[in-house]
C-alpha cells in the first residue's frame, strides 16, 4: 500500500509464539539506491515507476534477467498486541489512516503445533468464529502510528479490501469497501482435488461498504438488508451494495484514498471459476459492462489511466488482463477500453499461462 501524502510504502507483518502475538507496521521509504541485478533466490523490491507501490516476490528461476530497484531505508512504524491472530489477507489506507479488517477466522497455536506432527494443512491452523465474534476495524495513524480505534462490525469473510476514504466534511468518518463472503468456505474451495473437478459451489463475494465513526466507534453497513437473504452467502448478497459475485477487485490506482465510481474485477458465480471481466458502478450499485468467451478464464484486470487523462473522467484508460482459453490451451493479453469495455486489443502469447490471481502494470 503505498502512502502518496507521506510518500512512503506501508507495509505489515505478524509475529507468533506461544507466549505473544505481534503486528508489526513497517514504513518503507520511496528512495531506492542504485539499480541492481537481481540473482536467484534474492528478494526482490521492484520499485515502478510511478512511485506507487512496492512489489515483493522471490525470484526462483537462475535464468531471470530483471532489473529492480533497491529499497534503501524501511522503520518499523508501529507495534501492537494481536490477541487473536487472525486471517489477514490485506489491508487498506485512506488519507490519514491504515485500516486493518481483523475477521473471525483465528490462528489456533494448539491446532499449529498438532499439524506440524500430523501434516495438516495451513487452513487446519484456523478456526471460524463468525457466530460468536465480530469482525474489529483496527485505525491506526500514518502520522504518529498510534492506534485510534478498534471498532466491532459484523463477522464476514474476505481477502481483498477494495478502496478506503475519508469524509470530505469529517476526517474522522471512514468509508470502507471490500469484497465480502459470509464464511470461509471459498477456502476449502481451492484444495488442488476440488479445483480438478470444477468444483466451486459457493462463488465470491459480494461488495460491502462500511461507514465507520471513529469519534462514536461504530460501525454501520450502507447497504444493510438491502434485499432478501438469498444463496450461499445469504447475507453478504442481503447486504451487497451490488449484488453481484465477483473477486480480484481493482480501481484506478489515482483514485485510492478518494472517493470513487468504477470497480473492475472478475466475475465468479456460483458453480464457476472466474468466468468474465465486469466493471461495477458503486454510484448506480449496479453491474454496467461485462466482458466474457466460453471457456475462457481471465485474470486480475489490472486499470492503467491515460497518461493524459482528465481525472474527471474516472474510467478513462485501459483494462488489462491476462486470458486463458482453457481447450485451445493457449493465453492472450486482453486490452479493454476502461470507458466502453469493449475490446480494443489482444496479444497472443509464445506460451500458455496457468491461470493466476493477482499482476501489476510496470
Amino acid at each position: 500500500m503505498h502512502d502518496d501524502k507521506r510518500k512512503m510504502t506501508v507495509g505489515y507483518g505478524g509475529r507468533i509464539s506461544r507466549k505473544e502475538h505481534w503486528l508489526d507496521v513497517i514504513f518503507i521509504s520511496d528512495e531506492p539506491s542504485k539499480t541492481d541485478k537481481i540473482e536467484d533466490g534474492d528478494i526482490d523490491e521492484q520499485l515502478p515507476l510511478n512511485d506507487r507501490f512496492i512489489h515483493i516476490t522471490r525470484n526462483m528461476n537462475e535464468r531471470c534477467k530483471d532489473y529492480n530497484q533497491r529499497i534503501k531505508s524501511s522503520t518499523k512504524l508501529f507495534r501492537f498486541p494481536y490477541e487473536n491472530p487472525c486471517y489477514m489477507h490485506s489491508a487498506s489506507i485512506s488519507e490519514d489512516y491504515l485500516i486493518f479488517t481483523e475477521i473471525p477466522l483465528h490462528f489456533n497455536t494448539f491446532n499449529a503445533i498438532w499439524n506440524s506432527i500430523s501434516g495438516g494443512t495451513i487452513t487446519d491452523m484456523f478456526k471460524w468464529h463468525g457466530q460468536t465474534k465480530p469482525t474489529y476495524f483496527r485505525i491506526i495513524s500514518l502520522d504518529t502510528g498510534e492506534q485510534i480505534a478498534r471498532i466491532p462490525g459484523p463477522a464476514f469473510f474476505m481477502f481483498h479490501h477494495i478502496n478506503s476514504y475519508q469524509s470530505k466534511d469529517n476526517k474522522n468518518k471512514i468509508t470502507v469497501d471490500i469484497c465480502g463472503f459470509d464464511d470461509p468456505q471459498i477456502i476449502n474451495e481451492f484444495y488442488l482435488d476440488k479445483l480438478r473437478e470444477n468444483i466451486f459451489p459457493s462463488g465470491a463475494g459480494y461488495l460491502r461498504r462500511f461507514e465507520l465513526d471513529l469519534d462514536a466507534n461504530t460501525c454501520i453497513e450502507s447497504n444493510a438488508k438491502a434485499r432478501e437473504p438469498k444463496g450461499i452467502h445469504r447475507e453478504s448478497y442481503a447486504n451487497s451494495l451490488v449484488p453481484v459475485q465477483f473477486e480480484l477487485p481493482r480501481i484506478n490506482p489515482i483514485f485510492i484514498t478518494k472517493p470513487y465510481r468504477y470497480i473492475y474485477a472478475v466475475r465468479a458465480p456460483p458453480g464457476l471459476f472466474f468466468d468474465g471481466l465486469i466493471k461495477l458502478d458503486v454510484e448506480s450499485k449496479q453491474q454496467v459492462a461485462v466482458w466474457e468467451e466460453p471457456c475462457s478464464s481471465p485474470s486480475e484486470p489490472i486499470f492503467v489511466p491515460r497518461p493524459d487523462a482528465n481525472h474527471d473522467q474516472e474510467d478513462d484508460g485501459v483494462v488489462l488482463s491476462i486470458i486463458l482459453e482453457q481447450h485451445a490451451k493457449r493465453s492472450f493479453i486482453l486490452v479493454l477500453d476502461g470507458i466502453t469495455f469493449k475490446e480494443l486489443a489482444r496479444a497472443y502469447l509464445p506460451i500458455h499461462i496457468p491461470l493466476s490471481f493477482h499482476g501489476n502494470f510496470y
